[in-house]
């Protein structure tokens, strides 16, 4: 790769916001041939800033496979919003080309409807079973790659949630000893149908970082972070977030009609000079 070209993939990659932003206002397909030639971590960077309508319809514009490399870089909140935007015959060639545990775990958010916290919990979380030892408990969280690992869930055997406890109060724990007899029995939870707002203003945030989502029946759904909240709010205001290096990239993105092959070289113009400007400041 020249030094333009990694000029242009590092701007990307350091000023997401602003490359997202100019990015829509051309064709998806275009902008799905620019990124897909690029590395995931710098379609993931990209793509994590794109309205939920316009990531959707890039997804759409790539290959199942390609789709599905830069979607399991995804965190699992943003992956369900994505998902929901596709329609169905997509959305499956989307799942079918992921692992069948994430495509499964997946599948189980989907029927929850926008706006209730079903919709933005993420399945990804450490659970282990009440009589499984704390040494083979600790195995089993740390087989787990991706999601939520601060918290550790216990359920029963109907997959109910029956306790929590974090990581450092099981690594700390006798190893020989049950989960069931460390663990906290009184688990603070969210109903899947909970109202957006009613999570929000929930007063369970000022002593917890994350909260399961559990059904009526009170079994394990999912968990909600306060980091995903908080996306979720940097989302609704990121209309509003224009700095004076993306009002550069409005103007030219208003001025030329370019292909994706070009919009790379006005990437790399365009970061160039702004790289200039903060070197004089």
């Amino acid at each position: 790769m020249n030094p333009l070209s990694r000029l242009g993939a590092a701007f990307l990659r350091e000023h997401p916001a602003a490359a997202a932003q100019v990015l829509e206002d051309f064709p998806a397909e275009s902008v799905a041939k620019f990124l897909a030639a690029a590395d995931p971590v710098t379609a993931e960077h990209a793509i994590e800033y794109f309205t939920p309508g316009f990531s959707a319809s890039f997804l759409a514009a790539l290959e199942p496979a390609v789709a599905a490399r830069i979607f399991s870089r995804l965190l699992p909140d943003f992956q369900v919003m994505l998902l929901r935007q596709l329609d169905p015959d997509r959305r499956e060639s989307l799942l079918d080309e992921l692992q069948p545990g994430q495509a499964a775990a997946m599948r189980r958010l989907l029927p929850y409807p926008e706006g209730t916290s079903g919709a933005i919990m993420e399945a990804p979380l450490a659970r282990v079973p009440e009589e499984v030892t704390v040494r083979n408990a600790l195995k089993r969280v740390k087989r787990i790659r991706r999601g939520m690992k601060f918290y550790v869930y216990v359920v029963n055997a109907k997959g109910q949630l029956v306790g929590v406890l974090t990581l450092h109060e099981l690594l700390n724990a006798p190893p020989a000893g049950s989960v069931g007899a460390v663990m906290h029995r009184h688990v603070a939870s969210l109903s899947p149908a909970e109202p957006l707002q009613a999570v929000f203003s929930s007063p369970y945030w000022l002593d917890f970082h994350a909260l399961p989502v559990s059904d009526e029946d009170n079994v394990l759904l999912g968990v909600i972070r306060q980091k995903g909240l908080r996306r979720l709010q940097e989302h609704a205001l990121q209309a509003d977030a224009v700095s004076g290096g993306l009002e550069t990239f409005i103007a030219v993105g208003e001025l030329f009609s370019v292909t994706a092959g070009q919009l790379l070289d006005l990437l790399i113009e365009t970061g160039s000079a702004l790289l200039r400007r903060d070197t004089r400041g």
